[in-house]
């Protein structure tokens, strides 16, 4: 049986669904890390969850499902991202990627993510990610610098800018398709950045403009 649509739960960008399980994050949000300017498109439809509420995978499945019968035409994927950090709500984006890919076997599943993993539980996590119908994921790199990265991000769970870059290499090990990102901030060195994503076995990286 559906549920009643949660607010803050899906936007639009393009003809892709954006899918946002939590508003907690273990670092500076991606959305933050953009700049004091940025703010997403008013045509996304983009607003934060209600405090307090995070949604289950009955949740995500049936506000897929909405996009997929309401649309001009079928999506062209669900990104698993919103404010917060969606692995920090694992078994709840496992089952609805399951779900999902049960119902709609070819649409992408894409995982946007901080990438902060510790190293330990890198493959682990990697491997079920796989196994769950992820085939992409854009994970932001952020920096070639670790002293910078904890500077910009400042990660509070203990991991760091070597435990994202193992993630990187663990979901691409895993056959995850994986883009690096980072944000063209005045003093990062983006093509240091761009190379290291290169080495990791990154398929592209992205150099997204700041907003200062």
């Amino acid at each position: 049986m559906a549920l009643s649509p949660m607010r803050g739960l899906a936007y639009t960008l393009r003809n892709t669904v954006y899918v946002a399980l939590t508003n907690e994050c273990n670092s500076v949000t991606l959305i933050a890390s953009r700049g004091p300017s940025f703010k997403m498109p008013v045509s996304s439809g983009f607003v934060h969850l209600d405090n307090g509420k995070e949604p289950g995978a009955q949740h995500v499945f049936d506000v897929v499902e909405d996009a997929w019968r309401e649309g001009k035409e079928p999506p062209e994927g669900v990104v698993f991202a919103g404010v917060g950090e969606p692995l920090l709500r694992l078994d709840v984006l496992k089952e609805s990627a399951k779900r999902i890919k049960a119902k709609r076997q070819g649409i992408q599943l894409r995982l946007n993510s901080n990438g902060l993993v510790p190293a330990k539980e890198s493959a682990r996590m990697a491997a079920e990610l796989f196994a769950c119908g992820v085939e992409a994921a854009s994970v932001s790199l952020t920096t070639a610098d670790p002293e910078q990265y904890a500077i910009l991000m400042q990660p509070t769970n203990g991991c760091g800018h070597a435990d994202v870059c193992t993630f990187v290499t663990r979901l691409v090990e895993n056959g995850v398709q994986v883009t690096c990102s980072a944000v063209e901030h005045p003093e990062v060195d983006i093509s240091a950045t761009r190379s290291l994503a290169i080495s990791l076995g990154a398929v592209a990286f992205v150099a997204r403009p700041y907003f200062p």
